[in-house]
């Protein structure tokens, strides 16, 4: 009797036997500290170690190089035992696979859900003779070439601008600049005249002499009430990039229901919402069925227009 009422108190005060998690779990950026991904995740890690939303902790991991090649294939080749998660964008997933830069993408990765999304748009010097969406339209049929597009090839910032030429009509002159500090650089020192940017990037780049030119978004902005929209042009084009969460494939699903919840409480936090909305982006979750939608809906967008570039 004494042995069955040790082992029930014993029971009582002892953790689960795998219980999850029970170590810290890891969480990849592709890109260096400070960039918009990484704040983001921190973001994230803040709420969920401040609420106690999971079990452990959360330990950010920074793995920049080749547009995020590198960081998501470490994501993708990680143990799939739910400690190693990563943070990025579909957008730069399909266009890497389709440019051959990468040889998996999306389906190669458990998706564990969307923690919002930010508007996308096409900034330029504010001193730029392009000061609208019709003169740009005009200076690329006229002077094929001409426009210089400031890029990282194989990103949504390549991709994109892509799909809006043949949309319009017209070609870019494609340079590869790199990252969006390094694409805002040659805008202004006027190497390059125009480039993809996050709605936050126009807003904070405005300060430094770049102007916001148009949105792809399917309403004109509260940020910004002044820029249009493709649409308002004929270009209906409206593409956001979101922020999505991967683990590797064949993560457990129980383990991915846990810090999926933990995500989802984590976004429905107020200072979480306030700090999202402050980098421009919309607070919203997704579950991984709303994820492969958009994903499949850039996809189709995106297929044609790389198929051509690569002829």
């Amino acid at each position: 009797m004494k042995t069955s009422l040790l082992a029930l108190f014993l029971f009582a005060v002892t953790p689960l036997a795998g219980a999850f998690p029970d170590k810290p779990i890891r969480i990849i950026v592709p890109t260096e500290a400070g960039g918009g991904h990484d704040t983001i995740a921190r973001i994230f890690q803040r709420a969920i170690q401040e609420k106690a939303l999971l079990s452990e902790k959360l330990v950010i991991v920074n793995i920049p190089g080749a547009g995020g090649a590198v960081g998501t294939r470490k994501i993708k080749d990680s143990p799939n035992d739910g400690y190693t998660i990563g943070i990025w964008n579909p957008n730069a997933l399909i266009s890497a696979k389709l440019m051959g830069i990468t040889r998996y993408d999306h389906n190669d990765f458990e998706i564990i859900g969307m923690t919002g999304f930010t508007d996308l748009g096409m900034g330029v010097k504010t001193e730029s003779p392009i000061n609208s969406i019709s003169s740009m339209i005009e200076r690329g049929k006229s002077k094929p070439g001409a426009l210089k597009l400031a890029t990282e090839i194989g990103t949504a910032a390549h991709i994109i601008p892509m799909i809006l030429a043949h949309k319009a009509g017209f070609e870019f002159r494609v340079v590869a600049s790199g990252g969006g500090s390094k694409r805002l650089a040659s805008i202004l020192g006027g190497h390059t005249d125009i480039s993809l940017f996050s709605t936050s990037a126009l807003i904070n780049f405005s300060e430094s002499g770049l102007n916001p030119l148009m949105l792809f978004s399917e309403e004109r902005s509260p940020l910004l009430p002044n820029t249009p929209t493709a649409k308002e042009f004929g270009i209906y084009l409206s593409i956001t990039e979101s922020r999505i969460w991967l683990a590797p494939k064949g993560t457990p699903a129980d383990r991915l229901a846990v810090i999926r919840e933990a995500l989802e409480a984590a976004i429905q936090d107020k200072d979480v919402k306030a700090r999202l909305e402050a980098l421009g982006m919309t607070p919203e979750f997704g579950d991984s069925k709303t994820v492969l939608a958009d994903i499949e809906s850039m996809r189709a967008l995106a297929e044609p227009i790389i198929a051509k570039l690569r002829r």
